[in-house]
C-alpha cells in the first residue's frame, strides 16, 4: 500500500508541476500588461515557402490569401514546393501565380524535407525573411505586415497566432478551437510579456534569414516544429510569439480523421522530448537560463488532455483502491486531486471567454470524456513507441 501512496504523489506532483505552470502564465496575462511599440515602415521582403504534398483541394484558397496581404506586392513572394505530388498540386500553384519547385524522393518523405529542399532551392535569393506556411491554410491579410513589425523590434524566429479555421464543424473542432484559443490568446501572449520563448507549431513559423544561414534546416522526425524549436533554443535563440500575425488551418472534424495526425504529433512530441527535453532542461539548470528551461515545460510536461485524464485517474485509484487513513490521507488526496481538476476546467472556461459562439464551446465540454479517452489511447501507444514513425497525409474533406 506504500508503493501506491508514493506512486500517487509522484503522479499528483507531476501534474501539479503542469497546473501550476499554466496558471503562472495566465496570471502572467491578465496582470502585467505591454506597451504598445512604435510602428514602422515595411522593411523586410518575405519568401512565403509552402511544402505541400496532393494539396490540390485547399492549396488555390492558400495563395489567394496570400496574394491579399495588405503588404508592398513587390516585398514578398510565394514558393510551393510540390513534395512527393502525385496530383495537380503543382499545376494548380503555378496557375496562381506561385513560384512552384517540385521535389521527388520516396525514401527521404516527410515535412521536414519539404521544407530543407525549399530551402536550398531560395538561399540565393534576396529574402529577408521566410514565413513557413502549411499548404492547406489561410493567411490573414495583415500577417507579412505584422511579422515585419516584429522583426524590426528585434525578432529572429516568431511564431504566428495558429488557429482553426472551421471552429463549428463538430463538437471536436468546438473542443480545439478552445485549447488553441487558450494557448495563442494567453499563453503564447504571456510569455512573449515576459520574454520567454514560444514553442513552434509547425504552420506560420517565421525565421529572419540569418537563423537559416547560421542553422540551416536539421529536423526530420514526425516532430520536426518540436525538434527544431529545442534545437534553436539549446543555442539560446527564442521564438517570439507574434499573436497579430495570424494563420488559420481546418481542423479534422471527428476523431477518425483525427487519429492518424495526432498519433504522428504525439509520437513526435515523446520522442522528442525523450531526445531533447531532459538536455534543455539540465543546460537550464547547469547555464541558469530560465529560458531554456521554460521551454523543457511543454516537452517534459504532461500535455493538458493527458494531464486531465491522469487527474481522474488519480481521483479513481483513490476512491476504488482501500488503504489506511492515515492522518486523513484519503481526504487529503481528494481534495488535492479535486482542485487541480477544478483548475484544469477553469482554464477551459478561459479559453472560452477568446472563442465565438461561446455557449457551444461551453456545451462541447461534455464530449470532453470521448475525446480523452481516445487521446489517452493515442498517448499510451506512442509512450510504448507504437506510434507512427513515418510522416501520413491527414485526409482532407471539404
Amino acid at each position: 500500500m506504500l508503493v501506491v501512496q508514493v506512486i500517487i504523489v509522484i503522479v499528483g506532483i507531476y501534474i501539479s508541476l503542469h497546473v501550476l505552470y499554466n496558471l503562472s502564465l495566465i496570471l502572467v496575462h491578465f496582470l502585467i500588461s505591454r506597451d504598445s511599440s512604435l510602428e514602422f515602415s515595411p522593411a523586410t521582403k518575405f519568401i512565403v515557402l509552402v511544402p505541400a504534398h496532393n494539396e490540390e483541394l485547399l492549396i488555390s484558397a492558400l495563395l489567394l490569401s496570400i496574394r491579399a496581404q495588405n503588404y508592398p506586392k513587390n516585398m514578398y513572394e510565394a514558393v510551393v514546393v510540390a513534395d512527393n505530388c502525385s496530383d495537380q498540386t503543382a499545376t494548380i500553384a503555378e496557375r496562381e501565380g506561385a513560384r512552384t519547385v517540385e521535389r521527388a524522393d520516396g525514401k527521404c518523405t516527410g515535412k521536414g524535407y519539404a521544407i530543407k529542399f525549399g530551402l536550398e532551392n531560395i538561399k540565393d535569393e534576396p529574402y529577408d525573411a521566410v514565413l513557413i506556411v502549411d499548404a492547406d491554410s489561410i493567411v490573414k491579410a495583415d500577417t507579412l505586415r505584422e511579422l515585419d513589425q516584429a522583426i524590426q523590434r528585434g525578432a529572429r524566429i516568431m511564431q504566428c497566432f495558429n488557429g482553426l479555421a472551421n471552429p463549428n464543424d463538430s463538437w471536436f473542432t468546438r473542443l480545439m478551437d478552445v485549447s488553441r484559443s487558450l494557448g495563442n490568446e494567453v499563453l503564447g501572449p504571456a510569455k512573449e510579456k515576459i520574454g520567454l520563448s514560444a514553442h513552434l507549431m509547425g504552420n506560420g513559423m517565421c525565421f529572419v534569414r540569418d537563423v537559416i544561414e547560421r542553422y540551416g534546416w536539421n529536423a526530420f522526425t514526425v516532430g520536426e516544429d518540436w525538434e527544431y524549436y529545442a534545437k534553436l533554443v539549446s543555442k539560446g535563440e527564442r521564438v517570439a510569439f507574434v499573436n497579430s500575425a495570424r494563420v488559420y488551418h481546418p481542423e479534422s472534424i471527428d476523431l477518425k480523421q483525427a487519429t492518424t495526425q495526432r498519433l504522428r504529433w504525439s509520437s513526435g512530441r515523446f520522442a522528442v522530448a525523450a531526445n531533447q527535453g531532459i538536455r534543455l532542461l539540465c543546460e537550464g539548470i547547469k547555464k541558469s537560463s530560465l529560458m531554456r528551461l521554460d521551454a523543457a515545460a511543454p516537452l517534459l510536461l504532461p500535455n493538458p488532455s493527458l494531464s486531465v485524464s491522469l487527474t481522474v485517474l488519480l481521483m479513481a485509484v483513490v476512491l476504488v483502491v482501500p488503504f489506511p487513513d492515515h492522518r486523513g490521507l484519503f481526504g487529503w488526496f481528494l481534495g488535492w486531486f479535486g482542485m487541480l481538476l477544478v483548475l484544469q476546467i477553469t482554464f477551459y472556461l478561459v479559453g472560452v471567454m477568446y472563442v465565438k459562439e461561446k455557449k457551444k464551446k461551453l456545451l462541447a465540454i461534455f464530449c470532453a470524456p470521448v475525446f480523452l479517452a481516445w487521446k489517452s489511447v493515442l498517448d499510451l501507444l506512442s509512450i510504448a513507441g507504437i506510434g507512427r514513425k513515418y510522416w501520413v497525409r491527414t485526409e482532407r474533406k471539404l
